[in-house]
């Protein structure tokens, strides 16, 4: 699939990963649309103005179902589906410091496992009917993380984004004799204002060393996965491990 051809979709698109692949695609793809709770400030609008700004909790299936509909009313083809939207949260399942609440609060539970595999679902389950509708090849990407093997004290999280794998795998076993292809991106720690803000200097100095390639990576090494990911008509049901060699 040629990206000056397709029309992409992308969640999570304000900030993050997502503001980069808004930013590339704008640029280089026939038509993209954004969905995001938060809206684009000014300065991302106005370097972007081709592309259409939806404002939607991707964790709701009615609000995510009327986001489609919005756009399939602007003759929005849906050919490539990125599913980025996603927040972090850190608690251990039991803290054995906090006397007053030992135990893994169960609405932080809810909202994580919500915004990063359930919006997976609805927003997949959408689009891939619009696109089996239109009769297109599309492709949908999941961006999930390293942490799918099980990060200490990410018990959601890690739970999350495994399950976006697995959805992933099932899909394109599923819906790929229709000519649609699933494929995850899984990046592992990246030089971004959110690692930093999370983790001090000698924690990051670690990390790093357990890196074969001995540096974090960027949020561009993200990007590129996804436009190969879209390019290469053979890439199905896999994951492509974005993190210098941290997992092997």
């Amino acid at each position: 699939m040629k990206i000056s051809d397709s029309h992409v979709l992308i969640t999570g698109g304000v900030s993050g990963i997502g503001r980069v692949l808004v930013e590339h695609f704008a640029q280089h793809a026939a038509r993209v649309a954004v969905l995001d709770i938060e809206a684009p400030d000014d300065e991302l609008r106005a370097s972007n103005t081709n592309t259409i700004w939806v404002s939607c909790d991707v964790a709701s299936p009615e609000k995510v179902a009327m986001a489609i509909e919005q756009l399939a009313e602007q003759e929005f083809r849906f050919d490539v589906l990125v599913n980025n939207a996603g927040i972090i949260h850190s608690s251990p399942l039991i803290n054995v410091l906090n006397r007053e609440s030992r135990l893994h609060p169960i609405e932080q539970w809810r909202r994580v496992i919500a915004v990063n595999l359930d919006s997976v679902f609805y927003m997949t389950r959408e689009v891939v009917d619009r696109m089996l509708q239109l009769r297109r090849k599309g492709v949908v990407v999941n961006i999930s993380s390293i942490a799918a093997c099980g990060n200490p004290g990410q018990s959601a999280y890690s739970a999350a984004k495994a399950g976006v794998i697995a959805l992933t795998k099932t899909w394109a076993k599923e819906l790929g004799p229709l000519g649609l292809r699933f494929v995850a991106v899984s990046p592992g720690f990246l030089d971004t204002p959110s690692t930093h803000a999370a983790l001090s200097s000698a924690i990051v100095d670690s990390v790093k060393q357990s890196i074969p390639l001995r540096r974090l990576g960027q949020p561009e090494n993200v990007l590129q996965a996804v436009c190969s990911i879209i390019e290469n008509d053979y890439l199905n049901g896999t994951v492509l491990e974005v993190d210098g060699g941290l997992v092997i």
